[in-house]
């Protein structure tokens, strides 16, 4: 989808998936500070085992040559391989996935540019993820989302929330290995209106398309950030959610970036 200011495409070569991994270091490693791993690090390039497998999603700025401001990458069941684990099970226990072998997409490494951080990046980037899910006829979307914080009590009031009016109602709900309690104050002292302003938009995001949160938060370390796992059961999203990103997914075509 290439008319307009912003447009939203597939990584297709090696400038591109260069790009995606540029802006990622750009973010988590100069402006939230994680700790370099691999070599490629050492490039100012964010790479991981995961990459080659993945399907990376790059809004790009047209009138600032085609500038990558926004990204996100997708593992789809369909590419994983066998031995490989989806991101998210290095931080928590997922029994779904145990249940459910096909039709999954693991979102991850999302992020925007500083300077472009008024919601419009994410909004081309869920054109972008929702077109995918339409296409590849995807059941459950799920990844980990964020807060750049090591410090549970700053984002108690948020992570309370989420807990007691978000927490995924199955059995055999997901659970961080490295288990941090959600649940830090009474239901009554939560006011959801003011918790949800508080929210990452990632996360407000999932959440109105009926998204539910695993039980516990996981420290990431090397990120410095704390983890929450989303999932997102694509046949229970509402239904005006629906009809509009099948809209929108329809008329979306990624067109070749050329960058």
């Amino acid at each position: 989808m290439a008319s307009g200011r912003f447009s939203v495409h597939l990584a297709r070569s090696k400038k591109d998936l260069a790009a995606a991994q540029a802006l990622r270091f750009e973010v988590f490693f100069d402006e939230f500070k994680a700790k370099a791993l691999t070599d490629q690090h050492s490039a100012g390039l964010d790479s991981d085992k995961f990459d080659d497998f993945c399907e990376h999603l790059l809004v790009v700025d047209n009138e600032q040559d085609k500038k990558v401001i926004a990204t996100t990458r997708l593992l789809l069941s369909s590419q994983k391989p066998a031995d490989l684990s989806y991101i998210a099970q290095e931080e928590f226990s997922i029994p779904l996935l145990d249940a459910v072998q096909d039709n999954c997409m693991e979102v991850g490494r999302s992020c925007v540019h500083k300077d472009y951080r008024d919601g419009k990046a994410i909004q081309f980037l869920w054109r972008g993820i929702t077109k995918l899910i339409f296409d590849n006829d995807i059941r459950y979307l799920f990844g980990c989302a964020s807060f750049h914080s090591t410090d549970i009590d700053e984002i108690a009031y948020e992570l309370a929330y989420l807990h007691h009016y978000h927490m995924d109602p199955a059995v055999h709900v997901a659970r961080a290995l490295d288990y941090q309690s959600m649940d830090s104050m009474p239901k009554g002292e939560i006011d959801p209106d003011k918790a949800t302003a508080l929210l990452p938009p990632l996360i407000k995001a999932y959440l109105s398309l009926g998204g539910v949160v695993g039980n516990g938060v996981a420290l990431d370390p090397d990120f410095k950030t704390l983890d929450i796992l989303i999932t997102v059961d694509v046949s229970k999203v509402p239904d005006q959610y629906h009809r509009f990103y099948r809209k929108q997914a329809d008329r979306l075509s990624f067109d070749p970036l050329f960058i």
